[in-house]
């Protein structure tokens, strides 16, 4: 039985443990900033310690928890006040039932051997990851199931479940990031078609049953999850399915069961508002909603700003030719398809924060991509079919595919690509490059004000930094070391410094031995006090190599003058500098 299972799921349970591994092996449990309960699973998951441990609806548990067990300023904000001044979590409840039983196991441990039970400490944390694994891998397990219940082979289905898992931004959303629901959501959608398949083939009512649990449940983790229906219009285009599902659901004791189910299920976030507003229906979010009349359609698809096609591009390769092989096959199902596609992007980039935080690409799409493996079965087959020449070309395509996507996923948790959001010069510059530079790119809407390039010439040193004046290379250089553990150029005084200025700080950096502890000062100096900014310069200095290193000031007042040194800590570091220039940009608009 057990080795039957395991090579049925052979596939699953190998991208499972794979990706676990690779998890495990890059999570630094001991850091605060990485603890698996952070972002958005914070609000998520909230409802469970208020309801079960605190018996808090205020929330007000999660100031002590945040200051115990995370960073400052670093707890996820999500209580908001509705009318009346009363709380309620801006989340819906859904993703909290399935994290709910590894809740209860890990507060049941907590409690048997005396542990932190106050559902943050590091068992809470251990089974809040490992309830996660167990979702992705029986997300994996059933998109097997419904692909085979279409009759397509499992050397496709599990070729087609390698590439959507390592080329597209499930990837990220496994490997540095498990706060968001579209794993689960991904897991909730696969099973609820496959229970779908298993009542068009045997006409049970149990099928049905949890068939309409499953959506309830879709529907109250994400609102927009309704559009789930465009799937089973997919999956199921014909009439004869809907005819013996009516066919059933009119009996009386099937109206009655169904009923008492989806009721059951659909009613707990209106529950959760009274009881924590006293009002049966809450709008959650506050200020945030969509905005239909103008979606961002190129920005969601092919934008620098998480770009769906940008930081996936092996959906562009998929739905093209995936779409036009189903509309050969089958018109009517490549035309949901497209309609389900069209409706989905509109939805989802009419949010009003419409590339959904940081992260890698378009998150939100995460959850259908069991109808992208679909398409990519339908190439596959093709493919199959044709030459040789077609077939390598497709493997250096997928290993190519893959490849990127690693590389880019790297990249963004390395903020080599910042929150996953780049400028198209951001993008390009730092391209298969696995090195974070020292480099600020200006965005459009700056306006560039004036720039000064700062000599080293000892003409123009303070005495305490004359010593350290060589002419090396053709350039005048300045360094720190064991003798000079500081050195300084002049001060300098651009004009009009206020709060909205960008002042960019550009030299080259040269270390001649190891170095920890070297680090460039600012000092903005006014008529009534001074702002100081430290930066640690070592982490981007090579031994031997002169690097160019940039960092941003942002006044928050009027300043005169404006003052910098190296310094090394006290340490015996030698680092050297030159062509030092300051740019000075003003914007004030914040985006």
């Amino acid at each position: 039985m057990i080795r039957q299972l395991l090579n049925t799921y052979k596939v699953p349970l190998l991208l499972t443990l794979l990706l676990a591994v690779i998890h495990f092996s890059s999570k630094d449990f001991t850091n605060p900033y990485e603890r698996p309960i952070a972002g958005d699973a914070q609000a998520y998951y909230a409802y469970l310690p208020a309801l079960f441990i605190y018996q808090d609806l205020d929330y007000s548990f999660t100031k002590e928890m945040n200051e115990k067990y995370y960073p400052p300023n670093y707890g996820k904000s999500f209580v908001k006040e509705v009318e009346g001044g009363e709380k309620v979590n801006k989340t819906f409840p859904g993703v909290a039932i399935l994290y709910a039983p590894f809740f209860f196991m890990a507060h049941a441990i907590a409690l048997i051997f005396d542990l932190d039970a106050d559902g943050y400490s590091n068992i809470y944390q251990f089974f809040f990851l490992f309830g996660f694994w167990v979702y992705f891998l029986f997300g994996l397990s059933f998109y097997q199931k419904v692909l085979k219940k279409l009759g397509f082979e499992s050397k496709l289905i599990n070729f087609s479940m390698i590439l959507i898992v390592l080329a597209t931004n499930v990837f990220f959303y496994t490997i540095y990031d498990q706060s968001v629901t579209h794993i689960h959501n991904f897991f909730l959608i696969n099973l609820l078609l496959y229970c779908l398949f298993r009542f068009k083939e045997s006409s049970r009512y149990g099928w049905i049953g949890m068939a309409v649990l499953l959506l309830a449940l879709i529907g109250i983790t994400r609102p927009t999850n309704a559009m789930v229906v465009g799937l089973i219009f997919f999956f199921f285009p014909g009439i004869e399915f809907y005819k013996s599902l009516f066919k059933l659901l009119k009996q009386p004791l099937s109206i009655l069961k169904t009923f008492l189910i989806g009721l059951t299920v659909f009613s707990i976030p209106f529950l959760l508002w009274k009881a924590q507003t006293g009002h049966w229906v809450v709008y959650s979010y506050g200020e945030e909603g969509f905005n239909f009349s103008n979606p961002h359609w190129r920005e969601f698809l092919f934008s620098y700003t998480k770009g769906w096609m940008t930081y996936t591009p092996i959906v562009l390769f998929i739905l093209i030719p995936g779409l036009v092989l189903l509309f050969m096959k089958n018109k009517k199902r490549a035309l949901i398809a497209i309609a389900f596609y069209v409706f989905g992007i509109f939805v989802f980039s009419s949010w009003w924060c419409w590339y959904y935080g940081a992260g890698m690409s378009q998150r939100v799409m995460i959850d259908h991509y069991i109808l992208l493996g679909f398409l990519l079965i339908l190439i596959l087959e093709k493919i199959r079919e044709g030459k040789l020449w077609l077939k390598g070309l497709t493997a250096l395509l997928a290993v190519g595919f893959i490849g990127l996507n690693i590389a880019q996923a790297y990249q963004i948790r390395r903020g080599i690509i910042p929150m996953g959001s780049a400028t198209e010069e951001q993008y390009w510059d730092n391209f298969l490059n696995f090195d974070k530079k020292a480099k600020i790119y200006p965005l459009d809407h700056w306006d560039l004000e004036e720039v000064q390039e700062l000599s080293f010439s000892p003409e123009f040193l303070p005495e305490f930094s004359l010593k350290t004046a060589e002419d090396l290379e053709g350039h005048w250089t300045i360094h720190v070391s064991s003798h000079y553990h500081f050195a300084s150029g002049n001060s300098c005084q651009l004009k009009n410094i206020r709060k909205g200025s960008k002042l960019i700080f550009s030299f080259d950096a040269r270390s001649r031995t190891e170095a920890e502890n070297t680090r460039l000062v600012v000092d903005l100096k006014s008529s009534e006090n001074s702002q100081q900014k430290t930066f640690n310069i070592t982490p981007f200095l090579k031994k031997d190599e002169w690097v160019r290193i940039e960092y941003m000031v942002e006044p928050t007042q009027l300043v005169d003058t404006i003052k910098y040194h190296f310094w090394n800590g006290g340490s015996e570091e030698k680092v050297e500098f030159r062509d030092m220039q300051i740019r000075h940009f003003f914007s004030d608009e914040y985006r």
